[in-house]
């Protein structure tokens, strides 16, 4: 049962995970590399693929389906304490949460890069945790986050992102299959 609410309660960091892939065609304006190209120990420090277009909209709409979460919570008191009590975090707390776990993924490129691996491979489990070990370190900010619950945000969110990306591939939302 708590797996399913921490389900519940990191779904916005899910979407935020997924939503620069989902709107990789949308918004053109913005995918601008974050990096401009610039490079540092003579390897790209993000890469191109690493936009303004991906965190603004990892943030907006994660943190616009935390709001419709907190919305619930407010009005309907079986969606509050999921596993944490939503009304006892500030309103923009999902926009924070959201950015956290696009800023992991961030930070993930620029090792990879540094690595030498190329954009695009895979790099277990960086790949599939890199969102929620960010996120995670901001949600102890502001709820008390038991040590087994890391436990179960790593385990799990490791193999449900690696089920989660096959499906994208399989829609052909997503290129490769990690």
């Amino acid at each position: 049962m708590i797996l399913a609410k921490l389900l519940y309660f990191f779904l916005p960091v899910c979407l935020a995970n997924m939503a620069p892939v989902i709107l990789q065609h949308k918004f053109n304006f913005l995918a601008q590399p974050i990096d401009q190209g610039k490079k540092w120990r003579g390897r790209e420090i993000f890469g191109s693929h690493k936009t303004w277009r991906g965190i603004i909209v990892a943030t907006l709409s994660g943190g616009l389906l935390y709001l419709l979460q907190y919305y619930l919570a407010y009005h309907y008191a079986v969606f509050n304490n999921l596993p944490f009590n939503y009304l006892s975090a500030p309103i923009w707390f999902g926009f924070i949460f959201s950015f956290a776990a696009i800023f992991g993924d961030l930070i993930k490129s620029f090792f990879k890069r540094q690595f030498n691996i190329e954009a695009g491979k895979s790099w277990i489990p960086f790949d599939q945790w890199d969102f929620l070990v960010t996120s995670t370190a901001v949600l102890y900010l502001f709820f008390s986050v038991p040590y087994y619950y890391w436990l179960l945000i790593l385990g799990f969110g490791l193999f449900l992102h690696m089920a989660v990306n096959r499906v994208g591939f399989w829609l052909k939302i997503k290129n490769t299959p990690w």
